[in-house]
């Protein structure tokens, strides 16, 4: 079976996304699927920190989250859980924030929802405190 990602939020400050299925991975992109359509790129590299991680699934289900062939994560899908990075009981992670992040699932089915933080990289098209009214928010800098 084929691993589904789906993205459930995406804003200019953070991008929520599900990944479900069994036997696959996939890439979450940080130039493409963490980019808002009230965002552009501006140029920089894009840095996003892991801010949250929940995660489920069937007996046997692992769940592997990588950046730039690095492991940040392993999570047992039978023990269900949340991690919260938020900066009171742990603070976000931060390791390769720079790479784009893969989640892979083997063993059987299981799920995670990952909240990723944007930290650079993007530009916000929304300007009306510079702009007020004349505001073109389809672009930057008009």
């Amino acid at each position: 079976m084929a691993v589904a990602k789906t993205i459930l939020k995406n804003t200019n400050l953070e991008t929520v996304v599900k990944v479900a299925g069994t036997a696959a991975a996939t890439t979450i992109s940080l130039a493409t699927d963490c980019l808002a359509t009230t965002q552009a790129l501006d140029g920089a590299t894009q840095t996003a920190n892991i801010f949250g991680v929940t995660w489920t699934g069937a007996i046997g289900g692992i769940i592997s989250i990588t950046r730039n062939s690095v492991v940040v994560m392993t999570l047992q899908a039978d023990a269900a859980g949340t991690l919260e990075f938020g900066g009171q009981a742990m603070i976000p992670e931060t390791v390769n924030n720079t790479s784009d992040i893969v989640v892979t699932i083997s063993g059987a089915q299981a799920e995670c929802w990952l909240k990723i933080r944007k930290i650079g990289g993007y530009a916000t098209k929304v300007e009306t405190a510079v702009f007020g009214a004349y505001d073109n928010q389809s672009v930057v800098g008009s």
